[in-house]
């Protein structure tokens, strides 16, 4: 039921520049776990229900947020100025309202998305910081998924942070990655850094894996670079 209503909202929506837009990737699935031998019934139950309800409740919101009215912003110069001096190889594509930008190492490779949304006739009914939470790890989910092989429990590191102050919001939240089969050790960053200002959602997603931990350091300094570039 939950994934059915997401996939049914995104799949019917095409970007004409304002409107409705879908997503660069499909929706995530959620295993919800049940609850261990030991835990009560009616505490499992309870449990149970309330993920059940926050995952609809997030479910909901992903698909009012790609069916409602929105608009994207040229990202041009911002991806422009922060792309400069880049040690990668790099091909852009503008589809969709989203700067999509493959980068290609000596010894890996990676993506990064840049998108602003104008919400200021979205009439979306959720605070700025329950955007900001929901949408960046809706973002960051889709975005770790790019790097193949690579499961949560390959994390070494993961950080997450919204911050608000006054009408601004801030979110952010990235990993890094180090697995190794025996024969080859293979390094990785996945970050989502997203501000809400003057009704307009910026995003930076990126994810690099490769076998090279200065290419993954390369690729990190390029998503600060980045952030640094999105008005707060």
């Amino acid at each position: 039921m939950k994934n059915i209503l997401i996939l049914a909202a995104l799949s019917a929506v095409i970007l004409t520049g304002c409107g409705n837009i879908s997503p660069p990737f499909k929706a995530e699935q959620t295993t919800v776990t049940t609850a261990a031998p030991t835990v009560s019934a009616a505490a499992s139950s309870e449990a149970e229900s309330t993920v059940d309800e926050e995952q609809v409740k997030y479910d909901t919101f992903i698909a009012e947020f790609f069916d409602s009215n929105i608009c994207f912003s040229d990202t041009s110069a911002l991806v422009t100025e922060a792309m400069k001096g880049c040690s990668f190889e790099t091909q852009t594509d503008s589809s969709n309202g989203v700067q999509n930008i493959s980068l290609k190492g000596s010894n890996g490779g990676g993506i990064i998305n840049v998108l602003c949304v104008d919400l200021s006739q979205s009439q979306l009914d959720y605070d700025m910081k329950y955007i900001l939470e929901n949408f960046g790890d809706y973002y960051f989910g889709q975005t770790s998924a790019q790097m193949n092989g690579v499961t949560e429990d390959d994390f070494v590191s993961n950080y997450r942070m919204t911050t608000n102050v006054y009408s601004n919001g801030k979110y952010q939240r990235y990993s890094s990655v180090q697995k190794t089969d025996g024969m080859a050790t293979q390094f990785g960053y996945t970050e989502t850094y997203a501000v809400l200002s003057e009704n307009k959602l910026t995003v930076v997603s990126g994810a690099y894996l490769g076998t090279d931990m200065m290419e993954r350091q390369s690729f990190s300094q390029l998503m600060g670079k980045l952030a640094e570039n999105v008005k707060y």
